[in-house]
């Protein structure tokens, strides 16, 4: 699951920088599958990266969408 995870994110990172909105989908998923691994594995460290990296996402789509709605 955690080579899935990261795939998803480096992917995500991918197609935002190719102003491709799904990014922010694989990124979301790549984030909330992180924090499955982290619960999982015991390893809660990675809870303070991906459980804020989650929130983080959200924040860019939401600012992603309302700034292509300004701009239109």
């Amino acid at each position: 699951m955690d080579y899935l995870a990261g795939l998803l994110e480096l992917c995500g990172s991918w197609l935002v920088g190719s102003r491709n909105r799904f990014g922010f989908v694989c990124n979301g998923i790549g984030c909330a599958l992180w924090v499955a691994v982290a619960v999982r594995s015991g390893i809660y460290g990675l809870l303070l990266v991906a459980v804020p990296g989650v929130c983080v996402n959200a924040r860019n789509l939401w600012k992603w969408r309302h700034n292509a709605e300004a701009n239109q």
